[in-house]
């Protein structure tokens, strides 16, 4: 195995999900999209269901596909909400894998109901799920709240569709002030209350009511009204707080960045070090090299203001952050050898680096630094049940 790798920690993850599910009372629909925030998709959408997730949310019909395509009964038969924007030419695939999409307007309807309907010999008569999205403040998706009513009549008067939820998205839930969130909220409780009259009484296909859906990781933590049916977290299920604020229940971390050193050198004082010669040593010092650079997702910005943990102490990074090394400062550290365990990101002894930690060093936000994580790592699956 390759001497940089990731460590995902499964029961982590699962322990978040119980929590945050028995915190908020609600359904949950598990945001495994981008790869699983970098965690990958599989093991994490098998251990979400595993601990009664009630769907799954991506981002792309072909993330469900591949889901679908494990072969696995339980990703073969959850539900997979499909988050991001539907395209007419997209029907057939989310027709053919069973996908629940997200509409803002009626354009892409008869594409879903053409789709639907050339499978629903093979399937029965199962009619496609559709959820209908609501912009009621953020500016992007969704149809204007007093077209959403109109939407979700046209939908359950497709016979080839079933309305199968109503949803909108918070735009700032992060912030402490959740004015704009209470704004937001108004605008989508009536329509809310609206759709359980007039479509909840009338389940038709497999027989399901719409679920009404609108929290993300903040929003479920830190404004009950909007966890409704199902609530949609990501970013604490993966065991970071969307913000710094008091938790009702703490979040393991899930992911550890981890690297085995590949050499140890002494250089004088004044050497430069690295691509442009960005750093000069200011006394004789001991550099070590790990294989893992922003080819894998470690930010560049993270030179000479970075830091990796070796023998539970921080090594700072010396010198611009390369393609797949970089240079660790390791001379204030005692017996550090080739082979000795760096982490970038994770505990080592009592001390830790975390996302956010490292967001802030490079001016982004934590979604950025998961998902920036590449393919060439391993993902190392660890704890008990680990997929």
């Amino acid at each position: 195995m390759r001497s940089a790798w990731l460590e995902i920690d499964l029961n982590a993850y699962r322990a978040n999900l119980v929590a945050l599910r028995e915190h908020c009372g609600v359904g949950l629909l598990a945001v495994v999209k981008a790869n699983a925030y970098g965690h990958g998709l599989v093991p994490v959408a098998r251990a979400a269901l595993g601990v009664g997730a009630a769907a799954l949310g991506v981002a792309l019909p072909e993330e469900g596909a591949d889901l679908r395509e494990t072969g696995l009964e339980s990703l073969h038969s959850a539900r997979i909400v499909v988050l991001g924007l539907t395209l007419p030419e997209q029907a057939p695939l989310l027709a053919r894998y069973r996908l629940e999409p997200i509409i803002s307007d009626v354009l892409v309807l008869p594409a879903l109901g053409v789709a639907s309907r050339k499978l629903s010999g093979r399937d029965q008569g199962t009619p496609l799920r559709v959820h209908v999205k609501v912009d009621t403040g953020m500016s992007r998706a969704g149809a204007p709240p007093e077209a959403a009513l109109a939407l979700c009549q046209a939908v359950e008067d497709a016979p080839d569709l079933q309305l199968a939820g109503l949803a909108t998205h918070f735009a700032s839930a992060e912030d402490e002030d959740l004015q704009s969130v209470r704004e937001q909220w108004e605008r989508f409780a009536p329509l809310v209350a609206a759709v359980r009259k007039q479509c909840g009484a009338q389940p038709r296909g497999a027989g399901l009511d719409p679920v009404c859906h609108a929290a993300n990781s903040a929003a479920a933590l830190w404004f009950p009204e909007a966890r409704l049916d199902w609530i949609r977290p990501g970013l604490v299920t993966y065991g970071i707080p969307p913000a710094p604020r008091p938790m009702p229940f703490l979040p393991r971390p899930v992911l550890a960045l981890k690297a085995h050193l590949v050499q140890v050198r002494h250089f004088p004082a004044g050497a430069a070090i690295g691509y442009g010669g960005t750093y000069r040593t200011s006394r004789p010092s001991r550099l070590a090299i790990a294989p893992v650079g922003y080819g894998d997702g470690l930010p560049w910005a993270l030179g000479n203001r970075g830091h990796a943990l070796i023998h539970g102490r921080r090594a700072p990074i010396r010198g611009r952050v390369c393609m797949d090394q970089v240079i660790l400062d390791v001379t204030d550290i005692s017996d550090v050898r080739p082979g000795d365990e760096a982490v970038f990101i994770g505990r080592q002894g009592e001390q830790e680096i975390t996302v956010p930690e490292i967001a802030r060093h490079v001016g982004t936000v934590t979604y950025e630094i998961l998902t920036r994580l590449g393919a060439r790592l391993p993902r190392v699956y660890v704890g008990e049940r680990a997929e």
